[in-house]
């Protein structure tokens, strides 16, 4: 097996146990000492034998990032960016996510903040606090409100 073959699987490796992004092959390529005509060629054989996709990647890293992390759209969205992935696919992942699993995961960050909350005595002070923490999760002001309304 040639050194470039050897390389190939353990990239295909690489993408097999997750999903990956361009980004990220392109980091993993960058150890190995290859010209840009061989990785091209890597990359080409990868996205041919359906090792990474791109829309696929998103979609994934959006449910996983609500379901486990527990983030909001905001910081979903900013992580996409830094992975260098398309606006119009950034765009339909955040889409996909269902919207009652968002809503759910949003409520109980709300209750289990404001349970940490209830020793603070200034209303406003409270509210300044759990509206800081939801929006660090990537949660905009919007949702934020139409949760607190729903009270």
């Amino acid at each position: 097996m040639s050194d470039l073959e050897s390389i190939t699987r353990k990239l295909e490796a690489f993408c097999a146990y997750q999903e990956r992004c361009l980004f990220e092959i392109k980091n993993k390529l960058d150890e190995f000492d290859l010209s840009d005509i061989e990785k091209a060629s890597i990359i080409s054989s990868l996205k041919t034998n359906k090792f990474w996709n791109e829309e696929r990647f998103a979609e994934a890293y959006c449910q996983g990032k609500v379901r486990i992390k527990r983030w909001g759209k905001q910081k979903i969205k900013a992580g996409l960016i830094q992975k260098h992935i398309d606006s119009g696919i950034i765009k339909s992942a955040l889409a996909s996510i269902d919207d009652s699993d968002y809503t759910k995961v949003l409520q109980s960050l709300y209750e289990k903040k404001s349970l940490e909350l209830k020793s603070e005595k200034d209303p406003w002070n409270k509210k300044q606090k759990l509206m800081r923490y939801l929006a660090s999760r990537g949660f905009s002001f919007e949702e934020i409100n139409s949760i607190k309304e729903e009270e």
